[in-house]
């Protein structure tokens, strides 16, 4: 079994527009988790530079972060860049910018002994992608980790790098976790998920982010119908589409009795990048 240590991998935090918001959500619960290693905060422009400098100057963090500039617009494109901007082979934990906790029905729960649990685990299972169950009621979650395709949220995920022509290219702003968790399920014939493992988080924040981005909560909302519509046209049985009660709006969901890998999802894949 290998021996893994914060100092063998790096954080890394897509934001928009969310400085102070960052600083005491994400920034401030690695702060509280005694976390000492290094945190990579990518940032659309200069701009966007120059104000998490001012706000992030005011502060004392235990942990190393340098701010990197994407030039890129939306989460896809930023999400493309992190993962080209790391070597082959490179372990990293991609957070969202508006955590609140990470949570577990663990009995004395140490998150940066989880996150090199994590790791060891992809390399036992022979997978670059995991992650954590969705849900944050603690009656419906169970011990240990699952492989089979199950949905993981796009708010902590821990990857070790593909080689330049294997990584995922994101085109989309919407749905790209689901994406992630079809596309890494098909390349590693598993999908690793966590399911006694949560975060908290404040989805649909009005200041910074995808809505930022977009204008609005309704522009938001159309764009994901079309996204949906593309996933569920090029994965077929393995997606559906449903509506959520808690945020009023569409999503997706995977199919419940897709377990097993099949040959004929590599044609999925090709089947999505070439629509449109």
């Amino acid at each position: 079994m290998s021996n893994i240590t914060m100092n063998d991998y790096t954080i890394c935090i897509p934001s928009f527009d969310r400085a102070l918001f960052l600083h005491k959500t994400t920034l401030k619960l690695l702060q509280e988790k005694s976390y000492q290693g290094t945190v990579h905060i990518f940032l659309n422009t200069e701009l966007d530079f120059d104000k998490y400098l001012s706000v992030f100057s005011e502060y004392n963090y235990d942990f190393d972060y340098e701010l990197i500039v994407t030039n890129t617009t939306g989460i896809g494109n930023t999400r493309n860049f992190i993962r080209n901007y790391y070597s082959t082979g490179q372990k990293i934990i991609m957070l969202d910018d508006d955590l609140k906790d990470i949570c577990s029905t663990r009995d004395n729960f140490d998150i940066l002994k989880w996150f090199d649990e994590v790791f060891i685990t992809m390399e036992e299972e022979d997978v670059k992608f995991a992650g954590a169950t969705p849900y944050s009621n603690e009656f419906f979650m169970k011990e240990g980790y699952t492989t089979s395709l199950k949905y993981t949220g796009a708010h902590l995920i821990f990857e070790i790098i593909r080689s330049v022509g294997d990584r995922l290219l994101l085109d989309i702003n919407h749905f790209e976790d689901f994406l992630m968790n079809l596309v890494y399920f098909i390349k590693d014939k598993k999908c690793l998920r966590f399911n006694d493992i949560y975060v908290k988080t404040k989805y649909f924040n009005k200041n910074g982010g995808i809505i930022g981005s977009e204008g609005s909560i309704e522009k938001r909302m159309e764009n994901a119908q079309k996204t949906s519509n593309r996933i569920q046209l090029s994965f077929k049985e393995l997606v559906s589409e449903i509506w959520s009660k808690k945020f009023k709006c569409i999503n997706l969901k995977f199919h419940p009795r897709i377990t097993d890998y099949k040959d004929i999802y590599e044609d999925y894949i090709k089947n999505y990048y070439e629509s449109t």
